[in-house]
């Protein structure tokens, strides 16, 4: 089966994102378990910390974000300025088709 219009990546990292800010917000989603490691061993995998730092820093908890993961931050920082980059380079292209039409 040929997929005719793929999701682009940015719409999956932007919807990824918004997860993660709603769970910052609130607190949602603390014992929803889909971790496969996780749910075999009942500890939590490197993934998992990095999930959680990157939650705590949306929340604003720097330490606790750094002492899940140290990744987290700057995987936040990075993350979100590339989705505000790809939203402007769409903002610019959608501008340029309408100047055209």
């Amino acid at each position: 089966m040929k997929i005719r219009h793929p999701i682009p990546f940015a719409a999956v990292a932007s919807v990824a994102w918004l997860l993660c800010a709603a769970q910052a917000v609130t607190g949602a989603g603390g014992s929803l378990v889909i971790c496969p490691f996780r749910l075999a061993t009942g500890h939590h995998c490197p993934g998992c910390g990095m999930g959680r730092a990157v939650v705590a820093a949306m929340r604003g908890d720097w330490l606790a974000s750094f002492q899940l993961h140290p990744l987290g931050i700057p995987l936040l920082a990075i993350w979100t300025a590339w989705l505000a980059a790809e939203a402007v380079k769409a903002a610019r292209s959608g501008a340029k088709t309408r100047s055209v039409l």
